[in-house]
């Protein structure tokens, strides 16, 4: 007589050889999620109206802008998508604003601008597919010429921003190229009018 004999063994192999393969498989898909890097500053970065490029020695160019008591001004800057992946901006813009300059809004180009945008619309998430950029305009304020000390300055040279590709949201700051700097001369002039 034949006695049949179990084989939990094999299934238990089985099942165990499953289980490594599908976490494999999963961090095969999200692995390249968490660690994309692909969006960095675009081609151009300028400083609205009042902005003029500045040599900066043999560490290239910033632009200067001259700081008016109760001025709104703006910095453009461009953000790319220079990875393999589409991109999905949810915020953006400086955070921590500077002494003496107050952040007061974030506006958007159309999309896929090779340089800077004839027209900017109110910031609203938007998706950045891979290989193309976007521009974005930053509104400032000065305060006060109490609020920014005689011969100083205050410098915008980084870009926060979040977004999401697939499920994973990151932060990260964006070195700009051209440092943006509000500097006061001896004489702070008032907005007039």
């Amino acid at each position: 007589m034949f006695v049949r004999r179990r084989r939990w063994g094999r299934w238990i192999a089985l099942a165990v050889v499953l289980l490594v393969a599908a976490a494999a498989a999963g961090l095969a898909w999200v692995l390249p999620m968490v660690t994309y890097d692909g969006v960095e500053e675009g081609a151009f970065s300028s400083a609205g109206p009042d902005g003029r490029p500045v040599k900066a020695g043999p560490f290239g160019e910033y632009v200067s802008i001259r700081y008016r008591a109760g001025v709104a001004t703006s910095v453009d800057v461009s953000v790319a998508n220079n990875g393999d992946r589409d991109v999905r901006v949810t915020s953006l813009g400086d955070r921590r604003g500077l002494s003496g300059v107050r952040p007061r809004g974030v506006r958007i180009g159309e999309a896929n601008s090779n340089g800077p945008p004839r027209r900017y619309v109110p910031f609203r998430e938007f998706d950045l597919p891979a290989g193309q950029a976007r521009g974005v305009r930053l509104l400032y304020r000065t305060g006060a010429c109490s609020a920014l000390p005689k011969d100083s300055s205050v410098t915008f040279e980084a870009l926060h921003l979040r977004w999401r590709t697939g499920f994973v949201e990151r932060e990260q700051t964006i070195e700009l190229r051209s440092p943006i700097e509000f500097r006061r001369d001896g004489i702070c002039e008032r907005r007039s009018g």
